[in-house]
Formats: structure tokens, sequence, C-alpha cells
């Protein structure tokens, strides 16, 4: 399996794992796939991760709350450039955004 393949499959599970858990936070737009979703029902861990179009390259980090509202805070900042449906917010939004994968596992 390619590094593409590898971190698309990885961010797919990422992508699932975002949507399971709420609150949650998924943006879709031509540069990248970006979710921010809570690790335990605390909400005080959490897991950010991107990936990146088009070489697939992937980031994922672990951190804490008061990281997350920071990043939070920094993708609504970028979001004019994209506008506000990149934001997914319904199951066809996340199945569109999660088929755009399949491009590096072909």
């Amino acid at each position: 399996m390619s590094k593409k393949a590898e971190n698309a499959k990885t961010f797919g599970a990422l992508l699932a794992q975002a949507w399971e858990n709420t609150p949650s936070f998924i943006i879709s737009n031509d540069d990248y796939i970006y979710c921010l979703f809570p690790l335990d029902e605390t909400n005080e861990n959490w897991k950010e991760a991107s990936l990146t179009f088009p070489d697939a390259s992937i980031e994922q980090n672990e951190i804490d709350s008061t990281q997350a509202i920071a990043l939070l805070i920094e993708e609504l900042k970028v979001l004019p450039t994209y506008g506000a449906e990149s934001i997914v917010t319904t199951k066809p939004k996340l199945d569109q955004a999660a088929s755009r994968l399949a491009e590096f596992t072909e």
C-alpha cells in the first residue's frame, strides 16, 4: 500500500470517529479536510487532524481543550476564504468528503 493510500485510510478512520463524537468540527474544501473532536466524555482531550490535497500528507495531534478552542478559532478565521458550505454538517456532506479519499487508494 502506498503512503498516500495509508494516509487516506488513516484519515478516513479519523473522519468517521469525528462524525461519531460530539461536539466535533469538520471542514472539507479544495485544499484539505480537517477535523477536530473530543477523545473522551470529559471533553478535556481532543484530536486534531488534517489531510492535505493533492499530496495526501496527514497531520494529527492530541491536544487539550484550550488548544482545541484556539485551533477552532483559527479555522473559523479562514472560513471566509472557502465559504460556510465547506463545513460538514450532514451525512451526505460527510460521505462526499470521505469519497475524496478514494483518489489516493485507487
